[in-house]
């Protein structure tokens, strides 16, 4: 990243056509797939929430606007700073915007209008809310309208209900949406969906009655609400197998080298003796052991990856999504009634 630089904000654009004046001598190459507009109240999360967006940028380079507001802020300010990031390391020829805005509760109002001279034209805007949506923000609206889509973080959520029922209602207003719990947990879903891949194997799902998920209760000062993942995998199962009168066990273990809520185990069992035990192996953490077995018959043992469970990966998988998630979507409504 070049050296961040704090400017008027009348002057954006003119101080980073002089940072790229000073790349184009080392023949650094500006490029930007889609505008990347990310909000975000200053608190312990924001250098997660940085972070992350440093992982968008590896894949996709983009032009970031990150909005910053400070609600502890003893004064009134609206300010900018403007830097170019390497897409992927110092010796990257690939680099993008990044435009920080910082703002207080006072200021808030005026920010719509200084970020919409520098979105891109004709690229697809995409909003990182990492607020609770539930809760009225000056920002919210002004900023979904020009969003083609809109990605939220349950971890924000005050109470899981009421944010599904925000997101259900912009849904139902031809917002695109998406989560980073769900994207979280798209790695399990597909490992079932692979698994019970036939008639015969669906039927055995269905009569299932024991259904344990284990989840990462390691403690983090990122993560309060650590059952998310597990509350939407159960969710989905249900929604999916209409199980909605059988009980799901949600336990919890301590891994180290896993993110705080991750998924590590679904166990799945019937009275008839049919079994599936899938189970993260601690030594390689994004591989999973499969066993499935029955009464009369004891399948070999496989393994599936899983692959990257990081936050920056799963903004990677919403932001590259064609459209919302019909699961998400059913997934939510059942949400809206706890």
């Amino acid at each position: 990243m070049s050296v961040r630089q704090l400017v008027d904000p009348s002057h954006i654009e003119s101080k980073l056509r002089d940072i790229w004046e000073e790349l184009a001598k080392e023949n650094k190459m500006r490029a930007s797939l889609f505008n990347l507009i990310v909000y975000n109240q200053l608190g312990t999360r924001t250098d997660y929430i940085q972070h992350i967006i440093e992982r968008v940028i590896e894949k996709f380079p983009c032009r970031i606007l990150f909005i910053a507001s400070d609600p502890e802020a003893t004064h009134s300010y609206l300010k900018a700073a403007v830097s170019v990031v390497l897409a992927q390391g110092k010796e990257s020829a690939v680099a993008c915007d990044h435009i920080d805005i910082g703002a207080t509760k006072e200021t808030l109002a005026q920010v719509p209008f200084l970020i919409l001279p520098h979105i891109l034209p004709d690229l697809p805007i995409t909003l990182l809310w990492t607020e609770d949506p539930s809760q009225e923000n000056p920002l919210f609206e002004p900023l979904a309208k020009l969003a083609t889509r809109i990605i939220f973080d349950s971890e924000s959520a005050g109470k899981l209900s009421q944010f599904a029922q925000t997101l259900l209602h912009l849904n139902k207003q031809g917002k695109a949406i998406a989560d980073l719990s769900w994207a979280h947990i798209h790695g399990w879903r597909s490992l079932l969906a692979s698994t019970f891949d036939s008639e015969e194997r669906v039927k055995e799902l269905q009569a299932m009655s024991s259904v344990r998920i284990v989840y990462n209760d390691r403690q983090s000062p990122f993560f309060c609400h650590r059952n998310i993942q597990a509350l939407y995998l159960s969710t989905w199962l249900q929604t999916r197998l209409g199980w909605q009168k059988k009980k799901i066990d949600i336990t919890t273990e301590a891994w180290e080298n896993l993110g705080s809520g991750t998924i590590l185990e679904i166990r799945i069992s019937s009275t008839e003796g049919h079994t599936m035990i899938a189970r993260r192996i601690p030594e390689q953490p994004h591989r999973v052991n499969v066993e499935i077995a029955s009464a009369e018959r004891c399948d070999l043992p496989y393994q599936f990856l899983l692959g990257e469970t990081a936050s920056g990966q799963s903004l990677v998988q919403e932001i590259t999504a064609p459209s919302t998630s019909q699961h998400f979507i059913e997934m939510l409504c059942s949400l809206n009634g706890i």
